[in-house]
């Protein structure tokens, strides 16, 4: 198996909805970890970037490119 086949799972992976909860399970703890950190001080930021960052990975970027599609 090679490094592509790996990739490609990854992405299969992602792509699923158990992938989806994961990523989103992810991002959610990495932004309240921050938050937690700063004391909340960024956290209208911290929010924007989990929302940034959830469109990007997993199933939310294909939805979000459909909806740009139509």
């Amino acid at each position: 198996m090679g490094l592509d086949d790996l990739v490609d799972k990854g992405k299969a992976a992602m792509n699923s909805e158990h992938g989806e909860q994961a990523s989103d399970k992810g991002i959610a703890g990495a932004g309240d970890a921050f938050d937690s950190m700063s004391g909340g001080r960024f956290a209208e930021h911290t929010d924007r970037v989990q929302e940034h960052v959830d469109g990007a990975v997993g199933q939310g970027d294909q939805q979000a490119r459909q909806e740009q599609q139509q």
